[in-house]
Parts: C-alpha cells; structure tokens; sequence
C-alpha cells in the first residue's frame, strides 16, 4: 500500500475513532442521568450503558485536577507525535494503527475536560466488579497502547536476533 494511502486511512481510522467518541457521549449526556441511575442494560447482565463524570483518572487519582489532566494529555500526544515522527513511516501496519489510536483517544478524552471539566464515561461491563466505567476515547488508548508494546517488543526482538547473529 502506497504510503499516501495508508495516511488517507489513518486519517479516516483518526476521524472515525473521534467521531464515535464524541457521537456516544452526546448520546450519553443527553439520554443518560448522572449518577445515581442504574443505566440500561443492552446485554443483560453483561454490559451497562450508565453516564459518569470522570473528574480524575484511573481510581479517582487526581479527583478535580481537568485542566491539570488536560494540559499534561496535551504534553503526552505532543511527546508521543514528537518521538514517532521519523518512527511512524518506517513502522509497521500495527504500531502506526497504534500511534494514531491512541492520539484519537486521548483528544476525545482532552476535549471532555476543556469543554465539560470532567471525562463522560459511558461502557460498564458487569461481570467485571473492579472494572471501572470508560468511554470509546478509552478503548483507543488502551488498543492503542497495547499494540504499541507488542511492536516495541517485535523490534527489539529483531534487533537483538540481528545483533546475536553480527
């Protein structure tokens, strides 16, 4: 696949992500009450739809902080698009998937904090007790970060077999 082509699907993987993310919390603001409602339950016993304000991050850390979460998720996305910029043309297919889903998630989740002072989180698995409550921009972040790890560790892999054998 041409490089401009597979831009072109970055692109559109980039919008789509956002826009999903953005559509499902319209959804869950404007349908959903905060706290307090069960939620409905598409898949009974399964999945929740329920609306959160996520006023911190994982467990509460940093309650009340949005603009302080903001700006350090803005330095993040800087950072990461800083040290994968000669990085992502000559990475493969999943890391370069991975670069782009996790900037698509973290700005889904930096224009709740600028725009509402908190994260809207929306998906509640119930089975799982200790799982907490996320949002599309979420999955992202962690499909994204996860896919980066195992490319990381593909590299590095390689690189060691290609030093063992020099």
């Amino acid at each position: 696949m041409k490089l401009t082509k597979r831009y072109s699907a970055f692109a559109a993987m980039f919008v789509a992500i956002l826009a999903l993310d953005r559509w499902v919390k319209w959804w869950t603001l404007d349908t959903l009450t905060p706290l307090g409602n069960p939620g409905t339950e598409p898949i009974p016993g399964i999945l929740r739809f329920v609306y959160v304000e996520n006023r911190g991050v994982a467990f509460g850390f940093l309650e009340n902080n949005s603009l302080l979460l903001g700006i350090l998720a803005l330095g993040v996305i800087g950072f990461v698009l800083f040290r994968s910029r000669t990085w992502f043309r000559d990475a493969g297919l999943l890391g370069q998937t991975a670069v782009v889903a996790i900037i698509a998630g973290g700005l889904g989740n930096i224009i709740d904090r600028f725009a509402y002072g908190f994260v809207v989180d929306t998906f509640h698995i119930i089975p799982l007790p200790i799982f907490q409550v996320f949002n599309v921009a979420d999955m992202a972040i962690s499909f994204g970060a996860v896919s980066l790890f195992i490319t990381l560790w593909r590299e590095d892999a390689a690189k060691r077999r290609s030093q063992q054998t020099a």
